[in-house]
Protein backbone atom coordinates (compact mmCIF):
# COMPACT_ATOMS: atom_id res chain seq x y z
CA UNK A 1 0.00 0.00 0.00
CA UNK A 2 3.00 2.35 0.07
CA UNK A 3 2.15 4.16 -3.17
CA UNK A 4 -1.59 4.41 -2.60
CA UNK A 5 -1.17 5.62 0.98
CA UNK A 6 1.44 8.18 -0.11
CA UNK A 7 -0.85 9.73 -2.67
CA UNK A 8 -4.27 9.39 -1.07
CA UNK A 9 -3.69 10.29 2.56
CA UNK A 10 -2.89 13.91 1.70
CA UNK A 11 -5.21 14.40 -1.28
CA UNK A 12 -7.94 16.00 0.89
CA UNK A 13 -5.29 18.50 2.01
CA UNK A 14 -4.56 19.84 -1.50
CA UNK A 15 -6.83 22.91 -1.27
CA UNK A 16 -5.50 23.67 2.24
CA UNK A 17 -1.90 23.33 1.02
CA UNK A 18 -2.65 25.63 -1.91
CA UNK A 19 -4.07 28.31 0.40
CA UNK A 20 -1.39 27.96 3.11
CA UNK A 21 1.59 27.97 0.76
CA UNK A 22 0.14 30.50 -1.68
CA UNK A 23 0.48 28.10 -4.60
CA UNK A 24 -1.74 27.23 -7.54
CA UNK A 25 -3.50 23.89 -7.95
CA UNK A 26 -0.97 22.73 -10.55
CA UNK A 27 1.92 23.75 -8.28
CA UNK A 28 0.52 21.67 -5.42
CA UNK A 29 -0.02 18.77 -7.82
CA UNK A 30 3.74 18.88 -8.50
CA UNK A 31 4.23 17.24 -5.10
CA UNK A 32 2.35 14.28 -6.56
CA UNK A 33 4.28 14.47 -9.83
CA UNK A 34 7.60 14.44 -7.95
CA UNK A 35 6.51 11.37 -6.00
CA UNK A 36 5.55 9.58 -9.22
CA UNK A 37 8.84 10.45 -10.95
CA UNK A 38 10.75 9.11 -7.96
CA UNK A 39 8.55 6.03 -7.93
CA UNK A 40 9.22 5.43 -11.63
CA UNK A 41 13.00 5.50 -11.08
CA UNK A 42 12.65 3.37 -7.95
CA UNK A 43 10.59 0.76 -9.73
CA UNK A 44 13.18 0.43 -12.48
CA UNK A 45 16.14 0.00 -10.14
CA UNK A 46 14.63 -1.82 -7.16
CA UNK A 47 12.96 -4.56 -9.19
CA UNK A 48 16.02 -5.32 -11.28
CA UNK A 49 18.38 -5.32 -8.28
CA UNK A 50 16.03 -7.62 -6.36
CA UNK A 51 16.54 -10.26 -9.08
CA UNK A 52 20.16 -10.38 -7.87
CA UNK A 53 19.95 -9.71 -4.11
CA UNK A 54 16.54 -11.13 -3.23
CA UNK A 55 13.35 -9.39 -2.19
CA UNK A 56 13.40 -9.11 1.63
CA UNK A 57 16.50 -7.02 2.31
CA UNK A 58 15.66 -4.57 -0.47
CA UNK A 59 12.13 -4.15 0.89
CA UNK A 60 13.32 -3.37 4.42
CA UNK A 61 15.86 -0.75 3.27
CA UNK A 62 13.28 0.88 0.99
CA UNK A 63 10.65 1.09 3.73
CA UNK A 64 13.16 2.57 6.20
CA UNK A 65 13.99 5.39 3.77
CA UNK A 66 10.29 5.82 2.97
CA UNK A 67 9.50 6.31 6.68
CA UNK A 68 12.28 8.89 7.13
CA UNK A 69 10.98 10.88 4.16
CA UNK A 70 7.44 10.76 5.55
CA UNK A 71 8.54 12.57 8.72
CA UNK A 72 10.59 15.08 6.71
CA UNK A 73 7.62 15.84 4.44
CA UNK A 74 5.39 16.68 7.41
CA UNK A 75 7.99 19.24 8.55
CA UNK A 76 8.72 20.79 5.13
CA UNK A 77 9.08 24.59 5.39
CA UNK A 78 8.33 25.36 1.73
CA UNK A 79 6.60 23.85 -1.26
CA UNK A 80 9.95 23.45 -3.03
CA UNK A 81 11.34 21.40 -0.15
CA UNK A 82 8.20 19.29 -0.07
CA UNK A 83 8.47 18.56 -3.79
CA UNK A 84 12.10 17.42 -3.37
CA UNK A 85 11.34 15.21 -0.36
CA UNK A 86 8.37 13.65 -2.11
CA UNK A 87 10.62 12.73 -5.01
CA UNK A 88 12.95 10.78 -2.73
CA UNK A 89 9.98 9.25 -0.93
CA UNK A 90 8.61 8.02 -4.24
CA UNK A 91 11.96 6.40 -5.02
CA UNK A 92 11.83 4.45 -1.75
CA UNK A 93 8.09 3.79 -1.81
CA UNK A 94 8.38 2.04 -5.15
CA UNK A 95 9.70 -0.99 -3.30
CA UNK A 96 6.30 -1.93 -1.93
CA UNK A 97 4.54 -2.42 -5.26
CA UNK A 98 7.40 -3.70 -7.40
CA UNK A 99 8.56 -6.27 -4.84
CA UNK A 100 5.00 -7.43 -4.14
CA UNK A 101 4.54 -8.18 -7.84
CA UNK A 102 7.91 -9.94 -7.98
CA UNK A 103 7.09 -12.08 -4.93
CA UNK A 104 3.85 -13.21 -6.58
CA UNK A 105 5.81 -14.16 -9.70
CA UNK A 106 8.26 -16.10 -7.47
CA UNK A 107 5.56 -18.09 -5.72
CA UNK A 108 2.48 -18.43 -7.94
CA UNK A 109 2.07 -20.59 -11.04
CA UNK A 110 1.05 -18.85 -14.26
CA UNK A 111 -2.49 -20.21 -14.33
CA UNK A 112 -3.20 -18.60 -10.96
CA UNK A 113 -1.33 -15.35 -11.58
CA UNK A 114 -4.34 -13.26 -12.62
CA UNK A 115 -6.21 -14.19 -9.45
CA UNK A 116 -3.13 -13.52 -7.32
CA UNK A 117 -2.56 -10.12 -8.89
CA UNK A 118 -6.24 -9.31 -8.40
CA UNK A 119 -5.82 -10.05 -4.69
CA UNK A 120 -2.77 -7.78 -4.64
CA UNK A 121 -4.73 -4.90 -6.15
CA UNK A 122 -7.54 -5.43 -3.66
CA UNK A 123 -4.95 -4.76 -0.95
CA UNK A 124 -3.54 -1.76 -2.83
CA UNK A 125 -7.05 -0.32 -3.17
CA UNK A 126 -7.67 -0.81 0.55
CA UNK A 127 -5.08 1.92 1.14
CA UNK A 128 -7.25 4.78 -0.20
CA UNK A 129 -10.32 3.43 1.63
CA UNK A 130 -8.46 3.90 4.89
CA UNK A 131 -6.21 6.81 3.95
CA UNK A 132 -8.60 9.34 2.47
CA UNK A 133 -11.01 9.63 5.44
CA UNK A 134 -8.08 9.63 7.87
CA UNK A 135 -6.32 12.31 5.84
CA UNK A 136 -9.48 14.44 5.72
CA UNK A 137 -10.00 14.19 9.47
CA UNK A 138 -6.37 15.03 10.21
CA UNK A 139 -6.51 17.97 7.79
CA UNK A 140 -9.62 19.39 9.46
CA UNK A 141 -8.04 18.84 12.87
CA UNK A 142 -4.57 20.33 12.42
CA UNK A 143 -4.11 21.18 8.75
CA UNK A 144 -2.24 19.56 5.89
CA UNK A 145 0.89 18.84 7.93
CA UNK A 146 -1.12 16.55 10.19
CA UNK A 147 -2.18 14.49 7.17
CA UNK A 148 1.46 13.97 6.18
CA UNK A 149 2.31 13.22 9.83
CA UNK A 150 -0.31 10.49 9.81
CA UNK A 151 1.41 8.96 6.80
CA UNK A 152 4.68 8.99 8.75
CA UNK A 153 3.16 7.02 11.63
CA UNK A 154 1.60 4.47 9.26
CA UNK A 155 4.88 4.04 7.37
CA UNK A 156 6.74 3.09 10.57
CA UNK A 157 4.11 0.42 11.25
CA UNK A 158 4.57 -0.93 7.70
CA UNK A 159 8.33 -1.12 8.20
CA UNK A 160 7.88 -3.05 11.45
CA UNK A 161 5.47 -5.46 9.72
CA UNK A 162 7.95 -6.10 6.91
CA UNK A 163 10.78 -6.83 9.36
CA UNK A 164 8.66 -9.28 11.37
CA UNK A 165 6.48 -10.98 8.77
CA UNK A 166 7.95 -10.89 5.25
CA UNK A 167 10.17 -13.86 4.33
CA UNK A 168 12.52 -14.21 1.36
CA UNK A 169 10.79 -15.60 -1.74
CA UNK A 170 13.68 -15.80 -4.22
CA UNK A 171 16.17 -18.60 -3.44
CA UNK A 172 19.86 -18.00 -4.27
CA UNK A 173 19.90 -20.53 -7.11
CA UNK A 174 17.28 -18.49 -9.02
CA UNK A 175 19.03 -15.13 -8.70
CA UNK A 176 20.80 -13.26 -11.47
CA UNK A 177 24.23 -11.66 -11.45
CA UNK A 178 24.43 -8.21 -9.87
CA UNK A 179 26.35 -6.91 -12.89
CA UNK A 180 24.68 -3.88 -14.46
CA UNK A 181 25.09 -5.38 -17.93
CA UNK A 182 23.09 -8.47 -16.99
CA UNK A 183 20.33 -6.52 -15.25
CA UNK A 184 20.08 -4.01 -18.09
CA UNK A 185 20.01 -6.89 -20.57
CA UNK A 186 17.01 -8.35 -18.77
CA UNK A 187 15.15 -5.07 -19.15
CA UNK A 188 16.07 -4.59 -22.82
CA UNK A 189 15.18 -8.15 -23.76
CA UNK A 190 11.62 -7.61 -22.52
CA UNK A 191 11.19 -4.70 -24.91
CA UNK A 192 11.61 -7.17 -27.77
CA UNK A 193 8.53 -9.16 -26.69
CA UNK A 194 5.50 -7.55 -28.42
CA UNK A 195 2.91 -9.08 -26.10
CA UNK A 196 4.80 -7.84 -23.03
CA UNK A 197 5.11 -4.33 -24.48
CA UNK A 198 1.40 -4.26 -25.35
CA UNK A 199 0.27 -5.26 -21.87
CA UNK A 200 2.90 -2.93 -20.38
CA UNK A 201 1.37 0.02 -22.23
CA UNK A 202 -2.18 -1.12 -21.48
CA UNK A 203 -1.36 -1.15 -17.77
CA UNK A 204 0.56 2.15 -17.77
CA UNK A 205 -1.86 4.20 -19.85
CA UNK A 206 -4.77 2.76 -17.85
CA UNK A 207 -2.97 3.88 -14.70
CA UNK A 208 -2.56 7.34 -16.25
CA UNK A 209 -6.35 7.60 -16.54
CA UNK A 210 -6.67 6.52 -12.90
CA UNK A 211 -4.00 8.98 -11.75
CA UNK A 212 -5.74 11.84 -13.57
CA UNK A 213 -8.84 11.02 -11.54
CA UNK A 214 -6.83 10.86 -8.31
CA UNK A 215 -4.92 14.11 -8.78
CA UNK A 216 -8.00 16.10 -9.89
CA UNK A 217 -10.71 14.62 -7.67
CA UNK A 218 -10.19 16.82 -4.61
CA UNK A 219 -10.32 20.03 -6.66
CA UNK A 220 -13.36 18.85 -8.64
CA UNK A 221 -15.35 17.93 -5.54
CA UNK A 222 -14.26 20.77 -3.24
CA UNK A 223 -13.93 23.61 -5.76
CA UNK A 224 -16.09 22.82 -8.80
CA UNK A 225 -18.86 21.07 -6.81
CA UNK A 226 -18.37 23.11 -3.59
CA UNK A 227 -18.28 20.18 -1.16
CA UNK A 228 -16.33 19.77 2.09
CA UNK A 229 -13.15 17.78 2.64
CA UNK A 230 -15.09 15.14 4.59
CA UNK A 231 -17.66 14.78 1.79
CA UNK A 232 -14.81 14.44 -0.68
CA UNK A 233 -13.16 11.77 1.47
CA UNK A 234 -16.43 9.81 1.69
CA UNK A 235 -16.86 9.88 -2.10
CA UNK A 236 -13.21 8.95 -2.61
CA UNK A 237 -13.49 6.01 -0.23
CA UNK A 238 -16.58 4.76 -2.08
CA UNK A 239 -14.63 4.89 -5.34
CA UNK A 240 -11.70 3.12 -3.70
CA UNK A 241 -14.01 0.32 -2.61
CA UNK A 242 -15.00 0.08 -6.26
CA UNK A 243 -11.34 -0.43 -7.20
CA UNK A 244 -11.25 -3.33 -4.77
CA UNK A 245 -14.49 -4.74 -6.19
CA UNK A 246 -13.21 -4.43 -9.76
CA UNK A 247 -9.92 -6.16 -8.96
CA UNK A 248 -11.66 -8.93 -7.02
CA UNK A 249 -14.23 -9.50 -9.78
CA UNK A 250 -11.48 -9.55 -12.39
CA UNK A 251 -9.77 -12.40 -10.58
CA UNK A 252 -12.98 -14.42 -10.35
CA UNK A 253 -13.97 -13.92 -13.99
CA UNK A 254 -10.51 -14.55 -15.43
CA UNK A 255 -10.89 -18.31 -15.03
CA UNK A 256 -14.08 -18.16 -17.11
CA UNK A 257 -13.30 -15.53 -19.74
CA UNK A 258 -9.50 -15.65 -19.71
CA UNK A 259 -7.19 -12.88 -18.53
CA UNK A 260 -7.20 -11.08 -21.88
CA UNK A 261 -11.01 -11.18 -22.09
CA UNK A 262 -11.57 -9.67 -18.65
CA UNK A 263 -8.97 -7.00 -19.40
CA UNK A 264 -10.84 -5.88 -22.53
CA UNK A 265 -14.12 -5.64 -20.63
CA UNK A 266 -12.50 -3.61 -17.85
CA UNK A 267 -10.89 -1.23 -20.35
CA UNK A 268 -14.22 -0.69 -22.10
CA UNK A 269 -15.82 0.20 -18.74
CA UNK A 270 -13.13 2.82 -18.04
CA UNK A 271 -13.60 4.35 -21.49
CA UNK A 272 -17.40 4.55 -21.14
CA UNK A 273 -17.16 6.10 -17.66
CA UNK A 274 -14.63 8.69 -18.84
CA UNK A 275 -16.81 9.64 -21.78
CA UNK A 276 -19.83 9.98 -19.50
CA UNK A 277 -17.93 12.25 -17.13
CA UNK A 278 -16.75 14.40 -20.03
CA UNK A 279 -20.29 14.80 -21.36
CA UNK A 280 -21.68 15.70 -17.93
CA UNK A 281 -18.93 18.27 -17.39
CA UNK A 282 -19.17 19.83 -20.84
CA UNK A 283 -22.96 20.15 -20.59
CA UNK A 284 -22.70 21.57 -17.04
CA UNK A 285 -24.94 18.82 -15.63
CA UNK A 286 -22.38 17.22 -13.31
CA UNK A 287 -23.71 16.98 -9.75
CA UNK A 288 -22.16 15.46 -6.64
CA UNK A 289 -24.44 12.43 -6.98
CA UNK A 290 -23.47 11.86 -10.61
CA UNK A 291 -19.81 12.31 -9.66
CA UNK A 292 -20.01 9.50 -7.10
CA UNK A 293 -21.72 7.13 -9.55
CA UNK A 294 -19.33 7.79 -12.45
CA UNK A 295 -16.25 7.74 -10.22
CA UNK A 296 -17.25 4.37 -8.76
CA UNK A 297 -17.81 2.84 -12.21
CA UNK A 298 -14.54 4.33 -13.48
CA UNK A 299 -12.56 3.02 -10.51
CA UNK A 300 -14.10 -0.45 -10.74
CA UNK A 301 -12.90 -0.63 -14.32
CA UNK A 302 -9.46 0.68 -13.34
CA UNK A 303 -9.16 -2.04 -10.69
CA UNK A 304 -9.78 -4.69 -13.33
CA UNK A 305 -7.39 -3.06 -15.81
CA UNK A 306 -4.48 -2.77 -13.40
CA UNK A 307 -4.91 -6.28 -12.00
CA UNK A 308 -5.36 -7.94 -15.38
CA UNK A 309 -2.77 -6.06 -17.40
CA UNK A 310 -0.05 -6.40 -14.76
CA UNK A 311 -0.60 -10.16 -14.47
CA UNK A 312 -0.54 -10.63 -18.23
CA UNK A 313 2.60 -8.49 -18.59
CA UNK A 314 4.64 -10.14 -15.81
CA UNK A 315 3.65 -13.55 -17.20
CA UNK A 316 5.66 -12.69 -20.32
CA UNK A 317 8.79 -11.94 -18.26
CA UNK A 318 9.52 -15.54 -17.26
CA UNK A 319 12.58 -15.85 -15.02
CA UNK A 320 13.23 -12.09 -15.12
CA UNK A 321 10.12 -11.39 -13.05
CA UNK A 322 11.79 -8.63 -11.06
CA UNK A 323 12.88 -6.85 -14.24
CA UNK A 324 9.43 -7.33 -15.75
CA UNK A 325 7.80 -5.88 -12.65
CA UNK A 326 10.36 -3.06 -12.57
CA UNK A 327 9.73 -2.00 -16.15
CA UNK A 328 5.99 -2.24 -15.53
CA UNK A 329 6.25 0.07 -12.53
CA UNK A 330 8.62 2.47 -14.27
CA UNK A 331 6.27 3.11 -17.18
CA UNK A 332 3.27 3.15 -14.83
CA UNK A 333 4.60 5.98 -12.71
CA UNK A 334 6.18 7.81 -15.66
CA UNK A 335 2.81 8.02 -17.39
CA UNK A 336 1.18 8.95 -14.08
CA UNK A 337 3.69 11.73 -13.48
CA UNK A 338 3.14 13.16 -16.96
CA UNK A 339 -0.65 13.38 -16.64
CA UNK A 340 -1.14 14.21 -12.95
CA UNK A 341 -0.80 18.03 -13.40
CA UNK A 342 -2.99 18.12 -16.50
CA UNK A 343 -6.35 17.87 -14.76
CA UNK A 344 -5.80 21.16 -12.93
CA UNK A 345 -3.75 22.94 -15.59
CA UNK A 346 -6.80 24.83 -16.92
CA UNK A 347 -8.25 25.74 -13.55
CA UNK A 348 -10.44 23.92 -11.06
CA UNK A 349 -13.88 25.29 -11.93
CA UNK A 350 -14.79 22.32 -14.15
CA UNK A 351 -14.18 18.59 -14.39
CA UNK A 352 -14.00 18.76 -18.19
CA UNK A 353 -10.17 18.95 -18.59
CA UNK A 354 -9.61 15.94 -16.32
CA UNK A 355 -12.41 13.99 -17.99
CA UNK A 356 -11.00 14.60 -21.46
CA UNK A 357 -7.52 13.49 -20.38
CA UNK A 358 -9.01 10.33 -18.86
CA UNK A 359 -10.97 9.60 -22.04
CA UNK A 360 -7.88 9.84 -24.23
CA UNK A 361 -5.87 7.62 -21.89
CA UNK A 362 -8.66 5.04 -21.62
CA UNK A 363 -8.99 4.83 -25.40
CA UNK A 364 -5.24 4.34 -25.84
CA UNK A 365 -5.21 1.67 -23.11
CA UNK A 366 -7.95 -0.27 -24.87
CA UNK A 367 -6.06 -0.11 -28.16
CA UNK A 368 -2.76 -1.35 -26.72
CA UNK A 369 -4.53 -4.13 -24.83
CA UNK A 370 -6.17 -5.37 -28.02
CA UNK A 371 -2.79 -5.22 -29.78
CA UNK A 372 -1.17 -7.37 -27.09
CA UNK A 373 -4.04 -9.83 -27.28
CA UNK A 374 -3.50 -10.36 -31.01
CA UNK A 375 0.22 -11.04 -30.48
CA UNK A 376 -0.34 -14.10 -28.29
CA UNK A 377 2.33 -15.06 -25.74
Amino acid sequence: MTASLSTDMYLPAFPAMSADLGASASAVQLTLTAFLIGAALGQLTIGAVSDALGRRRILIVALALFSACAFAAALSPTLEALVAIRGVQGLAGAGGAVLARAVIADLVAHDRAVRAFSTLFVMIALGPVLASPLGALLTQWQGWRAALGGLAVVSVAMLALAVVAVPESLPPDRRHSLRVRVLAGNLLSLLRVPAYVGYLLAFSVGYAAFMTYISSSSFIVQDALDRSAVEYAAAFSAASLSVMAGAWLNGRLASRWGGAGTLTVAQAIVLCASLTLALLALTDTLTFGWWIIVACVLCAGCGGVMAGASALAVRQAGRAAGAGSALLGFTQFTFGALVSPLGGAWGTSSAAPAALVMTCAAGLALGTGLFARTRGT
